[in-house]
């Protein structure tokens, strides 16, 4: 099997007090609101694998917002109360699975004392600094930010050895197509992917042409011409002789002075989805060294077959190692697998749907619709059988509550009639609160039974509301029960003289009817199994 991370411990970062995540050794899937800490996630995977933080360094580049700021907002309050509060740290672990070649990181130097090979990133107070800090906290003239001045960073394996990129086995690559460009110029990020499906050879042969490039300016007789100017009018201002040359240091390299062109075309000045599927489809190419793929909504810029075609990129390229997806699409989900979703919570915590079904699995990657990422974040979910049940129980909702459902954070979403248990599965392992609004169809015993298992109190956030009553056995005529022939007649605008000729009418315009139903200024009564929905 090859090479994976198998979970990854969060303490003291971003929002994450402290958060654990298991995962897949092929297709990981994050998905949760905004503000949940998918992309903190991506971001600490990335830290702990590199070492690197903003593609520099971490000790080079720490920032006060990498800490919890609960934590710091606590200690700063703790100390300024005459209190004794522990100074915040992070810690990022990353537990790996135990492949022979990662030997040398095996030990139980971890929080969980498990014996495996890992990574451990630690960003704690220096010791010679303690005291120091806990002066500046105490000080009420101070800002509360954190000073990372008198942090330090460790990284070691749980075998307790330091750890270096160079004798790292592989590597983490992370791809944000999210980002926008503060300007346009030399592309770092594309470069570093360039740079990584290159030769050895081929990097020194490019470095090479760039060192004589950057000599030769020098030699251009518009330039030499410029430095005898310079050199004549500087002699006043210094004893040494002052030109303009191309900067020949270390700092200077290739990438960040050369960019990628797609067709003659500046990377930058390209389209934002053919960048995307570029700088995907670079990095998937790297396959040596980049065994762990992050990406960041990869649905950014793209059309839908476009973003098809990039993750049958994904599935067939990357089998053969770990891919973790951020995103806010169902198609992305439902494409990679609904059985490898990661639900993150707005408290921390992580579910799975570790025990999906195969045809249910299967139902759901064929399913382009978004209603599987509708039902997965919604705070309630009501299922319904059609578009004229969606209005009927959206108006009915506001009626009760004074607000449509998407404003309580209620999600009515309609589902075809023999789809409802493939969502009701799902339901039942997030522990998801769903009602199901549905027609006896005149036959109440097979109802019961199709929905066997669900109706017994075995799960208690789902409901199944109907009407018992087989002589009203759909929509429409349980309106009319509830409701009249003369005031429906007046809300739809019609003069039928009987009840059958009415129902004739709205099944036939069942859109129609509901639209009218939803907009009309006069009340009207919901029918009983429908207002036991939306209580």
């Amino acid at each position: 099997m090859a090479i994976h991370i198998t979970r990854i411990h969060l303490e003291g970062f971003r929002r994450f007090d402290s958060f654990d995540l298991e995962l897949n050794p092929t297709f990981n899937i994050l998905v949760g609101d905004n503000e949940t800490g998918k992309s903190s996630i991506l971001e600490a995977i990335s830290i702990v694998l590199s070492r690197q933080y903003n593609r520099r360094t971490l000790e080079y580049s720490l920032d006060p917002y990498l800490f919890n700021a609960t934590m710091v907002a606590n200690y700063f309050e703790g100390l300024r109360n005459n209190g004794n509060v522990s100074p915040p740290q992070v810690l990022i672990e990353a537990y790996l699975n135990d492949d022979p070649t990662l030997a040398s990181l095996k030990g139980r130097n971890n929080t969980k004392n498990e014996d495996c090979p890992g990574l451990k990133l630690a960003i704690e107070v220096d010791g010679d600094h303690v005291d120091a800090l806990k002066d500046y906290a105490r000080d009420r003239a101070n800002p509360a930010v954190l000073p990372v001045e008198f942090y330090r960073t460790t990284w070691r394996s749980f075998a307790d050895n330091g750890i270096t990129l160079r004798n790292l086995p592989f590597r983490a690559k992370t791809i944000d197509t999210s980002l926008p460009r503060a300007y346009r110029g030399p592309n770092r990020y594309v470069a570093q992917l360039v740079d990584d499906v290159l030769t050895e050879g081929q990097r020194r042969e490019l470095s090479l042409a760039y060192r004589k490039l950057r000599h030769g300016f020098s030699q251009e007789l518009g330039v030499k011409a410029i430095n005898e100017h310079l050199e004549n009018r500087g002699s006043s201002a210094t004893s040494k002789k002052l030109t303009v040359q191309m900067d020949m240091s270390p700092r200077s390299t290739w990438d960040s002075a050369i960019t990628a062109h797609l067709d003659d075309l500046p990377f930058d000045c390209a389209g934002k989805g053919e960048q995307c599927r570029v700088q995907l489809r670079l990095a998937i190419a790297d396959a040596h060294k980049s065994r762990v793929l992050l990406i960041e909504e990869p649905e950014n810029h793209l059309a839908h077959a476009n973003l098809n075609m990039l993750m049958d990129d994904i599935q067939r390229d990357c089998a053969d190692r770990q891919v973790i997806v951020a995103t806010h699409s169902a198609f992305v989900l439902n494409k990679l697998g609904i059985d490898n979703l990661r639900l993150i919570s707005r408290n921390g915590q992580t579910m799975m749907l570790t025990n999906v079904a195969s045809d249910t699995k299967d139902y759901f990657m064929k399913l382009a619709g978004y209603d599987t990422l509708r039902l997965i974040l919604s705070q309630r979910c009501i299922l319904v059988e059609g578009p004229s049940d969606e209005l009927i129980v959206q108006r009915a909702y506001k009626d009760k509550h004074g607000k449509l459902p998407l404003e309580a954070g209620v999600d009515v979403i309609s589902v075809a009639g023999l789809a409802f248990k493939r969502f009701l599965e799902i339901a039942a392992l997030l522990k998801l609160d769903v009602s199901v609004v549905t027609d006896n169809d005149g036959n109440v015993a097979a109802l019961k039974s199709k929905y066997e298992g669900y109706m017994n109190g075995e799960y208690p956030t789902i409901r199944i509301c109907y009407d018992d009553d087989e002589q009203y056995h759909t929509l429409e005529p349980q309106l009319l029960k509830a409701n009249s022939l003369v005031l429906l007649n007046k809300i739809l605008g019609t003069k039928h003289a009987d009840n059958d000729a009415l129902l004739k009418f709205m099944d036939a315009n069942k859109t129609d009817y509901a639209l009218k139903m939803f907009k009309t200024t006069q009340s009207w009564t919901a029918p009983e199994y429908i207002a036991d929905a939306i209580k």
